[in-house]
């Protein structure tokens, strides 16, 4: 593992702080605290930081304006669908459906390939809409176990996703 992405993990607890103030919500500050973890983890910069707190916090609001940016997009986007579809009054492109479809099968088959325990938290958490804190009391297991499985989730879907 990278210094940087042992860093994120060195200063946790106070970047979820940060980035909870930042995005108005503790589950989508430690969503942006993986996406750093991720992004960093692997993360061979051309110069070393002299100050890797500092590097993991830029790159962290950086992550968390990115969020922010395509919320902003989604919104839009949804608008300008349902505009259209309004407008068009008929069925969506059926090339966009077939390519959704075989997207969310490949997503489905790599979650199905995870262990049972970390397929119970993505779906307490991402479709159940559990909180870190509620699945982890729910399941009986510690925050810091969930965002472990969450993790592992995360990485398992990037995998399969086309970039």
């Amino acid at each position: 593992m990278s210094p940087l992405a042992d860093a994120v993990l060195d200063h946790y607890r106070e970047l979820v702080d940060f980035l909870a103030r930042r995005t108005g919500s503790r589950d989508i500050a430690r969503d942006c605290a993986q996406d750093t973890w991720l992004r960093l983890a692997g993360a061979r910069p051309a110069t070393e930081p002299a100050n890797h707190r500092a590097y993991v916090f830029r790159v962290a609001a950086n992550i968390a304006m990115d969020w922010h940016r395509r919320c902003a997009r989604e919104q839009t986007v949804l608008g300008e669908y349902a505009a259209g579809l309004a407008e068009q009054n008929g069925a969506p492109d059926t090339l966009e459906i077939a390519a959704l479809r075989q997207t969310l099968r490949r997503l489905e088959a790599a979650i199905a390939a995870l262990p049972p325990r970390s397929v119970e938290v993505f779906v307490l958490h991402k479709l159940d809409g559990l909180s870190y804190a509620q699945t982890a009391a729910s399941l009986g297991i510690s925050v810091s176990a969930v965002e472990k499985h969450m993790m592992r989730v995360l990485l398992a879907c990037h995998a399969v996703l086309p970039d």
